[in-house]
């Protein structure tokens, strides 16, 4: 058999144990790793890298930082504010960090790291109101991968600058892409998703966890007060944490450091102790990352975007039906994305896109806004950006509850996109 056809089969196989949930989850993407590896799909150091991966170490991190946060009385204050400021009302609270997670997916160009943000504190909202966070993780998670690039911000900017590198380096100079191109294609489908967020997806999720809940967790009346430094330190590394984050692009230190950084501090500082952080540190979300990181990675190495590209491209050639032509590069890259990282699913399948409407005469902007919205659909497995194994960790979330959480979402993000892009945005 081909590598790709090994590859493939190994990865229905994954799919099969992640869905019967008959072993750990952390287990089966361990041993789909090993075959991997066994198998020649991915070399052992690249297989091997995603335990160092930049974003498994901000996931790592985040979780000892939140624990940190969780150990202080401020959350405690901070969860009676919120239930003063909202009247009491759990669904206005949870619309306010619905909202926070939109505005900072528009700034920073990462899932992960708005999750990061975001989640401790909805988190510990959703505890004070009685709620377990099984109901508010996934439908926030799904904010902060889908929302990003709705508004002309520098999510966006960073973005039209890449595409139209691509545009450049193909010879098409009389179309461009601005950020506000994004924001006329993705803001009404984003506010559909808010509205899905705040009514159906809260509805739907399960009103408690299916998988142990990786978030370390304490009661308020077993907490021991910290020392008045410690509680300061626990609040301040949090919180600095975040703003360091948000303001990456202007001092240059990458995620990844701040969160480490962060998590080393509320140590040293006697926030957790050293058996607190350890237990805080979530094993199996890291685990199941890294087994996804391998398995996108062999997807990606032994050319499965390529193939299906080129035979999209050929297929493609002769219709001068828009919706045609831009719903097949939406569907093909919403499949890719649940299975391979978001950026490699855009970075293969916008040049074909670009190349497809150069041969057919048609205007590429629609299909490549299709096409990066199809990649930032990444919602539905942990494979394809690392906020969602991380959302799995904080709801207690299984594979299969991941889907049943979200195909309506993904039906509406489908019949959305692709007939209102293609309308405002005609290829002919």
């Amino acid at each position: 058999m081909s590598s790709i056809t090994v590859c493939i089969v190994i990865f229905v196989l994954s799919m099969i144990s992640f869905g019967l949930n008959k072993l750990p989850m952390a287990v089966t993407s361990l041993a789909t790793m090993i075959l991997l590896i066994i198998t020649r799909c991915i070399d052992s150091g690249e297989a091997l890298a995603g335990f160092g991966n930049t974003n498994n170490i901000v996931i790592v991190g985040m979780f000892v930082i939140a624990a940190g946060l969780n150990r202080t009385s401020f959350v405690d204050r901070m969860s009676a504010g919120i239930i003063r400021v909202s009247g009491g009302s759990f669904k206005r609270a949870y619309l306010g960090y619905l909202i926070v997670a939109f505005l900072l997916t528009n700034f920073l160009n990462s899932p992960l790291t708005v999750f990061a943000i975001v989640f401790p504190m909805c988190y510990a909202m959703s505890e004070t109101f009685g709620v377990s966070p099984s109901k508010t993780m996934f439908p926030l998670c799904v904010i902060s991968v889908v929302c990003c690039c709705a508004l002309p911000l520098s999510a966006a900017v960073t973005d039209a600058g890449m595409f139209n590198g691509y545009l450049e380096a193909y010879g098409v100079t009389e179309y461009a892409l601005t950020p506000m191109d994004f924001c006329i294609a993705r803001l009404p489908i984003s506010i559909l998703t808010m509205v899905w967020a705040y009514t159906y997806g809260l509805k739907n999720a399960p009103e408690q966890p299916v998988m142990p809940i990786q978030v370390s967790s304490q009661k308020k009346e077993d907490k021991k007060p910290l020392k008045p430094f410690a509680e300061a330190a626990g609040i301040a590394i949090f919180f600095g944490s975040i703003l360091l984050m948000i303001t990456s692009s202007f001092h240059g230190i990458p995620t990844w450091e701040i969160a480490f950084a962060g998590a080393v501090l509320t140590v040293i500082c006697g926030v957790l102790t050293e058996q607190e952080a350890v237990k805080a540190i979530p094993v199996s979300v890291s685990f199941i990352y890294v087994g996804s990181l391998a398995m996108a990675g062999a997807l990606t190495n032994t050319g499965a975007g390529d193939i299906v590209g080129n035979w999209l491209a050929g297929t493609m050639a002769g219709t001068h039906n828009g919706y045609l032509l831009g719903g097949a590069f939406f569907l093909v890259a919403f499949l890719f994305t649940q299975l391979m990282l978001n950026k490699a699913v855009y970075g293969i399948f916008i040049p074909i896109a670009i190349l497809t409407c150069q041969a057919m005469g048609a205007n590429p902007i629609g299909p490549i806004l299709l096409t990066f919205s199809g990649s930032m659909s990444s919602i539905l497995t942990p494979m394809a950006t690392p906020a969602v194994p991380m959302a799995m960790g904080a709801g207690g979330y299984d594979q299969l509850s991941l889907l049943k959480q979200g195909w309506i979402i993904s039906i509406i993000l489908i019949i959305g996109y692709i007939g209102y892009v293609m309308t405002v945005f005609p290829a002919f």
